[in-house]
């Protein structure tokens, strides 16, 4: 069972300003769904070999997980795999756009999952999770009026 989760918005403010957030695992509690709590294993912001730990469930399934950051480019983009809640990459992608910032997330698993339900449920299961995490984050930024 394999999946292949999108989910984009607009957040109405510059990509260095959604970076800081999006792209910090400090924050990473304020907007994804299900996270309990997540520990970075060094200072500063997701780069290339950067780890952190997620703690949190995924459709009733606890799970506790290092992540690893493969790939990444200052204020444009992010890659990470983990083997929890299954295996899979992760990528944030940032690009400037009329009125703020297109803000994507993709989640593909690689091999099979194990979770017990329909692979298209499981897929549209992620993908509405990943939606209402970025209206998580659109909101939490733009209504940071440092």
């Amino acid at each position: 069972m394999s999946v292949d989760a999108k989910a984009e918005i607009l957040i109405e403010k510059p990509r260095a300003d959604v970076a800081e957030v999006m792209f910090d695992p400090r924050n990473d509690k304020l907007w994804i769904t299900g996270l309990t709590n997540v520990f970075p294993q060094g200072p500063g912001m997701m780069t290339p070999g950067a780890k952190f730990e997620r703690v949190g469930t995924l459709l009733g399934r606890f799970y506790s997980c290092d992540y690893l950051v493969t790939r990444a480019e200052e204020n444009s983009f992010v890659e990470i795999a983990a083997d929890e809640p299954f295996q899979m990459k992760i990528r944030y992608d940032l690009s400037d756009a009329d009125g703020g910032t297109l803000t994507k997330v993709r989640i593909q698993s690689i091999g099979e999952t194990e979770y017990s339900v329909p692979p298209a449920v499981l897929n549209r299961s992620v993908t509405e999770w990943i939606t209402e995490d970025l209206k998580r984050l659109k909101k939490r930024i733009e209504e940071n009026t440092d």
